[in-house]
């Protein structure tokens, strides 16, 4: 799937998000995994790092939200609430 219809259809059913899907964002954009300690699968970016808790291969929708915030953030695009994914507080 292209990267963008991805990125819609998680942002309009970020419930319905598998851990393949967010992993497939992440990926495409430059994060790595770089390891899992149990549930939490740890992604890592140049300065940022990212924990994203995984239970049957399901992401809880405020991780996908935070997911879409970051890449969003990350290319300069508005996210129209006027809060930065720095705002958020995220592990790393």
């Amino acid at each position: 799937m292209k990267k963008r219809k991805l990125l819609d259809r998680l942002t309009n059913n970020p419930k319905g998000a598998t851990f393949d899907d967010i992993q497939t964002l992440l990926l495409q954009e430059g994060f790595k995994l770089v390891r899992i300690a149990g549930s939490h699968h740890v992604f890592k970016k140049p300065g940022i790092t990212f924990v994203i808790p995984v239970h049957a291969n399901r992401v809880k929708s405020v991780y996908v939200r935070r997911v879409i915030q970051l890449i969003k953030e990350s290319r300069g695009e508005t996210n129209g609430g006027g809060a930065k994914v720095s705002d958020y507080n995220l592990p790393g």
